[in-house]
């Protein structure tokens, strides 16, 4: 049980820090600070699942490497770069979501009634984004349909019982639309006020639960 709070003190003081450094703009003390987050959480994890989902780690993994992609710069190809990395690691949630389900087939088909609020927001924001996607518009369209389809995945693991086992990673999910919505508005739109101290908040919090429940 100790490495555990060991760990969980430390990624406390690191995540504090790091969002200071986001608001304050101190740029290397994001460097120092950013680059920790998603890999403690691993090692949380590591040390303390009794039966660890590679996917899980997989995907936290690809999660680090998209974090140290959008440190390097503006530049879009940074910015695909992190995208493609984000895009597995919400495929590989997605499987890890589907082994949570070990009759998928019993899910009703009425359930698909709650991919229409998806398709809509999806839709919605694509509308926004569109004037200043130019190329990027086919892989933007892509990573959002595939967060969109990991968000009704984990809906669907509700299914399955709603416990915190399965409503932790839905909220996660729910959380990495809302950073990866306000990450996009930034780069191709306007840039909003303390948006990278709401999209790391978000998105940090939505990698905690996601594990959470997990772990539950």
């Amino acid at each position: 049980m100790f490495p555990q709070i060991l760990i969980v003190i430390v990624f406390i003081i690191d995540f504090i820090i790091n969002l200071y450094a986001d608001r304050k703009r101190k740029e290397t003390l994001k460097v120092l600070t950013k680059p920790l987050l998603v890999p403690l959480i691993i090692l949380f994890y590591l040390t303390s699942a009794e039966d660890i989902n590679w996917f899980i780690v997989t995907a936290l993994f690809f999660g680090f490497l998209g974090d140290v992609s959008l440190l390097w710069g503006s530049k879009r190809i940074f910015f695909a770069i992190g995208l493609f990395s984000f895009l597995v690691g919400h495929l590989l949630y997605i499987l890890a979501f589907l082994q949570s389900i070990p009759h998928f087939e019993v899910i009703p088909i009425w359930f698909l009634i709650f991919l229409i609020p998806y398709i809509l927001y999806g839709c919605a924001l694509l509308r926004i984004l569109r004037p200043n996607l130019n190329k990027m518009i086919v892989p933007v369209s892509i990573y959002m349909s595939i967060i969109l389809m990991m968000s009704f995945t984990s809906l669907c693991c509700i299914w399955n019982g709603f416990t915190l086992q399965f409503i932790l990673p839905f909220i996660g999910s729910l959380l990495f639309i809302v950073s990866d919505t306000v990450l996009a508005y930034n780069n191709f739109n306007a840039p909003l006020k303390n948006y990278e101290t709401l999209i790391m908040g978000t998105y940090i919090f939505a990698q905690v639960l996601i594990v959470a429940g997990f772990l539950y």
